[in-house]
């Protein structure tokens, strides 16, 4: 568990606790985001956090860092830059358009050409039902690249239809799935605790979030 980096995702407003309607439907009493980390401070500080998780985990044994579009582009983009500067590990990024282009490069990709293989790691924020992963999925095997893990910021920890969405997801593909922390991590690092002047997760923040795992999590 890296303290800092739950602490880091509060501050910068990246993991934000409330009312808020889910891709998948759910009524969630938190959400994450890693878009609104726009500034070069801010992006460089969380692709620090994804390209220790990546070095850790392959080493330079990687040959791209994949964004699923929108939010996962400038993911990919700091991600890359931190394992050059944190590392010395040189790996070009790369993400999917989402409207099909029909004129010039009418590539599904964004970014190198991969060679038939290339180990490609995907990076995105949260890990919920496992839909977008699995287009994602699907758009990099369609240039004959093999994905290799998936490394999200932060672990819901919820179901699927029938088991934990991350396990129903990696049986499914054989893919394994990493998070840098998880949102139980997330909220009892953060309950009652002070930073910046202000408590995210109070008792009855938190007592929504337990409500929200009986019914959803794992």
């Amino acid at each position: 568990m890296d303290i800092s980096f739950i602490e880091f995702l509060a501050r910068s407003g990246a993991v934000k606790f409330g009312d808020f309607t889910l891709k998948s439907g759910r009524q969630s009493p938190f959400f994450i985001s890693t878009g609104v980390l726009s500034s070069g401070a801010m992006s460089y500080e969380l692709g620090k956090y994804f390209a220790a998780k990546i070095h850790e985990l392959y080493g330079s044994n990687v040959d791209a860092i994949f964004g699923p579009a929108y939010k996962g582009i400038p993911l990919a983009v700091s991600t890359s830059i931190a394992l050059y500067r944190e590392f010395n590990v040189d790996k070009p990024w790369l993400f999917d358009r989402k409207e099909k282009k029909t004129y010039a490069d009418a590539s599904a990709l964004v970014g190198p050409e991969l060679d038939y293989g290339s180990k490609v790691v995907i990076v995105d924020d949260v890990f919920t039902t496992g839909e977008t992963k699995m287009e994602a999925v699907g758009k990099v095997k369609s240039v004959k690249a093999e994905v290799v893990g998936i490394v999200i910021a932060v672990d819901r920890q919820e179901r699927g239809m029938r088991i934990n969405a991350i396990e129903e997801f990696s049986q499914k593909t054989n893919i394994p799935v990493h998070s840098i922390t998880t949102i139980k991590d997330v909220f009892d690092q953060l309950r009652g605790k002070v930073i910046n002047d202000q408590v995210y997760v109070t008792d009855g923040i938190y007592n929504q979030f337990i409500e929200y795992r009986k019914k959803y999590g794992v």
